[in-house]
């Protein structure tokens, strides 16, 4: 949680406003191994290709410091909420973690 948090925290800097992200996978079930990844919805007001960029780099950078992979899916909450049907962002929903 505390790397998730270190993501979240570089990307709203990075930014300059506050950004949702929500952990999910196993690391939010609470059945991860040492190998599993940490997996992070990053929800934010609007996504380009430079957005996403930044959001990869600082995950990267994060996961590289702690020696662990971070992977991420970014999107606005009108997509989410556009998509909401669908599998993983229902998945999210029932097991995420706001971070």
């Amino acid at each position: 949680m505390k790397l998730a948090a270190e993501v979240r925290r570089r990307i709203s800097d990075a930014l300059g406003q506050p950004v949702k992200v929500v952990m999910f996978g196993s690391q939010a079930r609470g059945d991860a191994t040492g190998d599993s990844d940490i997996d992070l919805l990053v929800i934010l007001p609007e996504v380009n290709a430079a957005t996403s960029r930044l959001v990869s780099d600082i995950a990267w950078e994060v996961g590289f410091e702690a020696d662990k992979f971070i992977s991420t899916f970014v999107t606005t909450k009108q997509e989410m909420d556009y998509y909401a049907i669908l599998p993983f962002y229902r998945n999210v929903e029932k097991e995420g973690i706001a971070v």
